[in-house]
């Protein structure tokens, strides 16, 4: 049982088990969560350091490279030396997973935007997805909203959730903890709102690369709670090739709805394709899609921890003193 017990594949499945049913059970409050703190420091960055309009392009990406380095690098090292010096580690690498997979303020978020639209409040709808959305929502339709909710829900559980879960179990707390403040900074600063189109490039450059396997994971889930032949074929149809682009087409098809299509970020309308199915989104997609996202979040744990399960078994002598 002691052998059991010190095998590290255990250790981190435990770890993850724990911060997966706190994030299920408990919403950290963003007035106190870490990351709110880290949201701010990188739009404070962004005042700072990013480079006027009229400023050349190579100026504008080598600020957003040093401003990311300088945001995530110092805090990343420290914490890694810390929890290394720490008598029970572990305990430091749960806290930090719990930081990370900060996914239940997301679903709340969503439960809001659907509250507020059953009950046709649409200013508030719209207040509560800006929260979720970098675009503009001031004109955003009962249609565009409930658009807007689920496009963020499901593409923050593939690169938050997914993202997060996998890179714990790739490369440990630390490597999660890297990858969300860098999820983090390339939202904040969004290379489709114009003022960070450039400044932006870098860290969303790098995030792309560090989402792909995460994502792909994520979508043979999706697939497996969702209209698999419906999904594939919609995939396999939208005009648009990018990886967001085909995810909202795999689950908009597998719903048989529409998502994509032209959004406003700045005043600056930017035509997005249309990709998924051909009817347009009711209030009850958003709840077949809220089930969704939740069914896959059970199948992906649930999974991943069979998996390590049989990670473990097969090596029985990886323990760690």
């Amino acid at each position: 049982m002691e052998a059991l017990l010190n095998h590290a594949t255990i250790q981190s499945l435990g770890i993850l088990l724990f911060a997966v049913l706190l994030n299920a059970l408990w919403r950290w409050p963003p007035a106190s969560h870490p990351l709110t703190l880290m949201r701010y420091l990188a739009l404070r960055m962004a005042h700072k350091v990013c480079p006027k309009p009229s400023d050349g392009p190579l100026q504008h990406k080598i600020s957003g490279s040093l401003g990311t380095f300088m945001l995530v690098a110092p805090i990343s090292v420290a914490l890694a030396i810390l929890v290394s010096m720490a008598q029970y580690p572990l305990f430091f690498h749960a806290i930090i997973m719990v930081v990370v997979l900060d996914f239940h303020q997301v679903r709340y978020q969503y439960k809001q935007v659907l509250r507020t639209i059953g009950q046709h409040k649409k200013m508030l709808a719209r207040e509560n997805v800006a929260a979720m959305v970098a675009r503009d929502c001031d004109t955003l339709t009962d249609v565009g909203i409930a658009k807007a909710a689920i496009e963020s829900l499901l593409l923050k559980f593939y690169y938050l959730y997914c993202g997060v879960i996998f890179w714990f179990i790739a490369a440990g707390p630390v490597a999660a903890l890297v990858y969300r403040l860098l999820l983090d900074i390339s939202w904040q600063w969004y290379t489709r709102i114009p003022r960070y189109r450039l400044f932006g490039r870098p860290v969303r450059a790098l995030v792309r690369l560090l989402r792909f396997f995460p994502a792909l994971f994520g979508a043979v889930i999706m697939l497996m709670v969702s209209h698999a032949p419906q999904a594939i074929r919609s995939m396999n149809d939208a005009r648009a090739k990018d990886m967001t682009s085909r995810l909202l087409a795999l689950f908009g098809g597998g719903l048989g709805i529409e998502l994509g299509g032209p959004a406003y970020y700045g005043k600056q309308r930017l035509n997005q394709v249309r990709v998924g199915g051909s009817r347009q989104v009711r209030y009850s997609d958003m709840v077949y899609a809220k089930r969704a996202v939740y069914r896959a979040m059970i199948l992906l744990v649930t999974l991943v921890s069979l998996g390590m399960l049989v990670m473990a078994a097969l090596n029985p002598q990886l323990t760690v003193s």
